[in-house]
């Protein structure tokens, strides 16, 4: 027993030594101010030496092993966040863990365009370091049983449709520490608030559905400009389907062939997408359209009108009769 005790004693006196010693180096030879002036960000699931190798790696700090000791001596070496965190030149390692472990994060301002899609949105989220594009893209497409018990409008969602449509275009301040399905739950907020109870009343007066109407607006969105020829578009549209004709729209099959080319157009293709071939809506939503484009397709505006297109001016151009709409296709599209 008495052996033991001393191999303890000798234990624990190392263990002092190598610390003062430790600490010696480290007043000596340790620079303990940030170096530079900027952002940092701490993922979720960012150990204590990630951090340090990090902030070395961009330039915040010069001393990694210095920074280690000084989150481990002050027992804060698990209790950093995640987030986002403003760094001042100067700050001594202390006060920037201190920082880290108050979650006194900036948050990351991003802007999602009226007209993106799923995969455009992830690629912002994804450029802003929030999310890896694949993670929210996965996510979005195959939204949780959580998120969609969470909101009653998705409740007409079909079976194997993804959240397209309903990611409502605006500002939005995000995070590291929140999840993906947080950051989905915050821009479905954002939607829910905008879609008013007017507005469902009146999606349910005209025995329409939320996503039948959200898939309308997202067709809007991508054809035309202004909400006043949206209005005029919805009705010619509504009105297509209503008699059993095809929408005939180029945005929903260019959709479906990720391309931006104008004369892609094989409309033998088996896509629900192909609204040449099929009657009726297309599958789903096409992009995520504003509010302008909503309520075009909430309240539409019954005209004379069956036919439209888009001028290279991106004028809309409209025709009550095929003859009429051969007419302005010859005018306005060819050679252009």
């Amino acid at each position: 027993m008495r052996n033991f005790f001393k191999i303890l004693f000798g234990f624990v006196l190392a263990g002092l030594f190598l610390s003062i010693v430790l600490s010696i180096i480290l007043s000596i030879f340790g620079a303990k101010d940030t170096q530079v002036d900027g952002f940092f960000v701490i993922k979720r699931g960012d150990n204590v030496f990630q951090i340090a190798g990090n902030l070395k790696q961009q330039g915040y700090i010069s001393n990694q092993l210095a920074f280690v000791y000084s989150a481990t001596v002050s027992e804060n070496f698990r209790k950093m966040k995640a987030g986002r965190y403003q760094i001042q030149q100067g700050q001594t390692y202390e006060e920037l863990i201190e920082n880290f472990v108050k979650d006194q994060y900036s948050p990351i301002e991003i802007s999602i365009p009226p007209g993106k899609t799923i995969k455009d949105i992830a690629i912002i989220l994804s450029s802003n370091r929030l999310f890896k594009k694949e993670e929210f893209l996965n996510s979005a497409l195959n939204p949780s049983q959580d998120i969609l018990n969470k909101f009653p409008f998705l409740s007409d969602l079909p079976k194997d449709a993804g959240l397209e449509g309903y990611l409502f275009p605006d500002n939005y301040s995000i995070d590291l520490s929140q999840s993906v399905e947080d950051v989905e739950s915050q821009i479905l907020s954002n939607f829910d608030k905008k879609l008013t109870q007017d507005l469902r009343d009146e999606i349910k007066k005209r025995n329409r559905t939320i996503f039948q109407a959200v898939t309308m607006a997202s067709i809007l969105e991508k054809e035309i400009r202004t909400y006043k020829d949206r209005q005029i578009v919805s009705g010619i549209l509504w009105k297509r389907i209503d008699n059993h004709l095809p929408l005939q729209v180029d945005s929903s099959f260019l959709y479906f062939q990720t391309s931006t080319h104008p004369d892609v157009l094989e409309k033998d293709v088996d896509s629900r997408y192909n609204t040449y071939k099929y009657v009726g809506l297309p599958r789903g939503p096409i992009s995520n359209p504003d509010l302008d484009s909503i309520k075009a397709a909430i309240y539409p505006k019954n005209t004379d009108y069956w036919f439209y297109l888009s001028a290279p001016n991106g004028e809309t151009i409209f025709a009550k009769t095929l003859g009429q709409q051969l007419i302005n296709k010859a005018k306005y599209l060819t050679n252009n």
